[in-house]
């Protein structure tokens, strides 16, 4: 059972023994334009967990957009995307695990359009006493014929706040 203390907001994000998981909506606006966007207001749930134990981290978040109106002459967005989580802590700061990669499944066409893997090197730094996370990302799309790149390089920087 999740643990949420008397007299406060309700979470979309619960701590548990083994970890967190949360669930929440998202939202498609068309905001691309005619040109690259999909024309489509979409809506749909959120679900995602992770996992840790020491010097692990492992989990996967979920969202499911499906098409509530917009343009007609435009084909309709049902999709799943996926993203795996999986980070593993090599120590002084350093880790290792898969890249940002999100599995799309488009239900329309019965096919994934976007199938990457890829991995990810991070180092996580205190600057003026602020983590800071730096990171570099290859990824490879087995799939993505229609508008992503077949590999993809990422260098990153983090900033992050303390709860």
């Amino acid at each position: 059972m999740s643990r949420t203390p008397e007299g406060s907001k309700p979470n979309i994000v619960f701590g548990e023994d083994w970890g967190r998981w949360g669930v929440g909506a998202v939202a498609l606006l068309p905001t691309g334009g005619e040109a690259s966007g999909a024309e489509k207001w979409g809506l749909g749930p959120a679900l995602g967990f992770t996992v840790s134990s020491p010097g692990l981290l492992w989990g996967v978040f979920n969202q499911n957009l499906f098409t509530v109106a917009g343009d007609d002459d435009r084909k309709d967005v049902n999709i799943s995307i996926i993203q795996p989580i999986l980070s593993h802590s090599l120590g002084a700061g350093w880790s290792v695990g898969v890249s940002d990669m999100n599995v799309t499944y488009d239900w329309q066409g019965s096919r994934f359009s976007s199938l990457p893997l890829g991995a990810k090197v991070s180092k996580l730094v205190r600057l003026a006493g602020t983590p800071v996370q730096f990171s570099a990302q290859y990824e490879h799309d087995f799939v993505d014929d229609e508008i992503g790149a077949a590999d993809t390089f990422r260098f990153g920087i983090k900033f992050l706040v303390p709860k």
